[in-house]
């Protein structure tokens, strides 16, 4: 008979980077357990059943409730392995409640099954030093914890982690490669989004963030500070100038770009309730009206359907990490402006460090030339680029693959 294994994965119900990461995970878990029954955590259960091949326990991965904490523990309880992430869940420079959540509820799942195991993380940007000590107190508490970077090893190792438990690699959503476009995506592209044959024959890919609009490193997480906020009556998100002068500056960039290289632009939201859709319908309007754009906005597409989709694009112009990891990981030549250091590590391991700008680019004066230029030079060198990264990414991918082997012995 098959393991049971719990994935206690990131947040599917929004977010279409963590998808891709469960993906990778999901197919790590049958490359090593191919009789493996497999069950995740999602609020959407039943799409993401369809989407996914796996069970679902239907649960906020956030849950704030002690009676789901207790249904999570039962779950744990009756799994013979719980493996957990991956994603940058790890860091207070957004907030520091959400380490005390994680240290509650993953301290129960841990003592309802010792068989815990930590999935390629992130460990981003931390500055207090009770901080760093809940983190090293959680991956001390795994029998085995993977992170994605050795810049995350490093500081694990620093702050005092368990060498022994302790590995890196890559990201896992690095594993799943493209599919043919189906007929059916083809259609639902079409009716839905307005994305017909000569689109897709002619088009760049932008995947922007909204970004430089609320203040870091607080008590509270920005969602649950908003609704505070709105509770009483007040709006807590305030347009501050330099993000009035980000966006205005990304429009920009739109414009010059799709008239010079004379390109259709598709505009794909990795977050689906933090403002990605509303700043792509902004963008959109910049677009140079000779050309076509179309924003990924509606939430019906599967993660296999976005990569199959993405990978017909001529470059990635991406800022949440995943967006340009699923890309590459679709052939596709990128660019990545990162607003913490994830994004620039991710292309030094795929060896295209120069193309990894900080987000606070966009607000210098040359930011439309520089990119148009860097955008002309990635398209010039399509094809070279193309095999470079083909050629990182199995190499990442072989990396990803044996790392989780190595880890899983001690199961």
């Amino acid at each position: 008979m098959g393991k049971k294994i719990l994935l206690i994965n990131s947040d599917l119900s929004r977010n279409r980077g963590d998808r891709a990461i469960a993906e990778g995970n999901i197919e790590l878990i049958r490359s090593q357990f191919p009789d493996a029954t497999i069950t995740g955590i999602s609020q959407s259960p039943k799409r993401d059943a369809k989407w996914f091949g796996i069970n679902f326990l239907d649960m906020d991965f956030q849950s704030l409730s002690p009676w789901q904490l207790l249904r999570l523990c039962r779950a744990a309880r009756s799994n013979d392995i719980v493996l957990w992430g991956g994603g940058e869940l790890l860091k207070d420079y957004t907030n520091k409640a959400s380490l005390w959540y994680w240290t509650v509820k993953m301290t129960a799942v841990r003592l309802s099954n010792s068989s815990l195991f930590g999935m390629y993380q992130g460990i981003g940007p931390t500055k207090s030093t009770s901080s760093k000590r809940l983190i090293v107190y959680l991956v001390n508490r795994c029998k085995g914890f993977i992170v994605r970077d050795e810049e995350s090893y490093e500081k694990l190792v620093q702050w005092g982690a368990n060498e022994d438990t302790l590995r890196w690699a890559s990201d896992p959503a690095v594993l799943p490669t493209p599919q043919p476009m189906s007929a059916d995506l083809r259609a639902t592209l079409s009716a839905e989004f307005a994305i017909d044959k000569s689109f897709l024959e002619n088009f760049i890919c932008i995947g922007p963030r909204d970004w430089f609009h609320y203040k870091q490193s607080g008590i509270l997480p920005f969602a649950y500070r908003k609704r505070l906020f709105e509770l009483v009556g007040k709006s807590y998100e305030t347009k501050s100038p330099q993000y009035e002068q980000y966006v205005g500056q990304l429009g920009k960039m739109v414009r010059e770009i799709s008239r010079k290289q004379k390109t259709n632009v598709l505009f794909v939201p990795m977050h689906m309730s933090e403002g990605d859709s509303a700043l792509c319908q902004t963008l959109a309007a910049y677009v140079n009206p000779s050309q076509k754009s179309a924003v990924l906005d509606k939430d019906i597409l599967s993660p296999a359907d976005i990569r199959a989709t993405m990978a017909k694009a001529k470059t990635m112009i991406g800022f949440r990490l995943h967006s340009t990891i699923i890309a590459v990981s679709a052939g596709v030549p990128s660019i990545t402006l990162y607003y913490v250091d994830k994004g620039r590590v991710f292309f030094d391991q795929i060896q295209q460090s120069v193309y990894a700008l900080p987000i606070e680019t966009t607000l210098e004066d040359g930011f439309v030339t520089r990119l148009d230029t860097m955008v002309r030079e990635v398209v010039k060198k399509q094809s070279s680029i193309r095999k470079s990264i083909s050629a990182s990414t199995g190499v990442l991918r072989d990396q990803v693959v044996t790392t989780f082997q190595e880890v899983m012995r001690h199961e």
